[in-house]
């Protein structure tokens, strides 16, 4: 699932750059339409996801938190925003709202968690131990391959004197690395903590941003976006299979919500990061900043605890692994 993920994703610059010579750029906003017919042919599986998800939990009576879900899109958004707001050429009365929104947003979800513990995020499982690391490993690793990933193409456009097209194909091996990746992550889980594995991963991005922001021509983009690509990919299969032992049973469900939610802020940030950086520094440098991100994934990977890894432990009653 983790390199589908990192395939389709790595990918998305040469579907994007093909659509745009033929079609033009405005085509390309159409594209996740193509998801509609996919969700479709999922309905009739439905049921079995339901019943193997062992049952609805949020709240006493299962209904959705809308104020808590609320609350924690407009931080999340308002963040995002916030933070190209310079380059994009934000009027300074709506960066104003902005940031009054997520300040806001910010006190809304802190109340919202603390008056409602089995709310959109519940209380129990942030405050379980090592989840809100796992949340923020992920989030950096995210940040370090999208932010290079936004990069990527117009570095190369720009060694090269093509095109979108043209970049999207270089980047296709980049993306091509992420198979790979996610079956030696399987391998390396056997002999290593996720916590182990992870701070790799999170080095392995740290390494990619580095290069793609130091080295010029092609190769060193490619090269760079492929190590970004790995540490993509490994993240997501070990930090998703290692949130379920870090809480309760029955919040194992929302729990790896929540971590692919952090996530995926992680990736939107990354970007906004970049872009906003880019209008103030030159390229190479806002890159050297993103990689401060991935690094300090890094860290924290390595000042966690292996007690909270999921990894079997040995059964002493009967000799094998529980």
């Amino acid at each position: 699932m983790a390199a589908a993920s990192a395939t389709a994703s790595g990918c998305g610059t040469l579907l994007g750059g093909a659509v745009t010579a033929w079609l033009g750029w405005r085509a390309v906003l159409a594209i996740p339409v193509l998801a509609l017919p996919l969700l479709l042919a999922a309905l009739p599986s439905r049921r079995a996801l339901t019943r193997s998800g062992g049952g609805e939990r949020n709240g006493s009576t299962g209904r959705l938190d809308v104020v808590g879900a609320a609350v924690l899109s407009v931080l999340a958004g308002s963040l995002i925003t916030l933070l190209q707001a310079h380059s994009v050429g934000l009027p300074a009365p709506v960066t104003l709202v902005v940031t009054a929104a997520g300040a806001l947003a910010a006190g809304g979800l802190w109340w919202r968690v603390l008056s409602t513990p089995d709310g959109f995020v519940p209380r129990r499982v942030i405050a379980s131990r090592g989840f809100l690391a796992a949340g923020l490993i992920g989030g950096t690793v995210f940040a370090g391959y999208y932010g290079v990933l936004f990069r990527a193409p117009p570095l190369i456009e720009q060694a090269t004197g093509g095109g979108p097209l043209e970049a999207g194909v270089l980047l296709v091996p980049a993306a091509a690395c992420s198979v790979p990746a996610g079956r030696l992550v399987g391998t390396l889980t056997d002999r290593f903590t996720g916590w182990q594995v992870s701070a790799g991963l999170a080095a392995l991005t740290v390494v990619g941003v580095l290069v793609v922001a130091i080295f010029t021509g092609p190769v060193p983009i490619v090269v760079g976006t492929a190590l970004t690509v790995c540490g993509f990919a490994g993240v997501q299969a070990v930090l998703v299979s290692l949130a379920p032992d870090l809480v309760a049973a029955d919040d194992r469900d929302t729990a790896q919500g929540l971590l692919n939610f952090m996530n995926a802020l992680g990736g939107g940030i990354g970007p906004a990061a970049v872009a906003g950086l880019s209008g103030i520094v030159p390229a190479p440098v806002a890159l050297a900043v993103l990689a401060a991100l991935p690094l300090a994934g890094l860290v924290l990977s390595l000042t966690r605890r292996p007690t909270a890894d999921g990894r079997p432990e040995p059964d002493v009653t009967r000799g094998s692994p529980r």
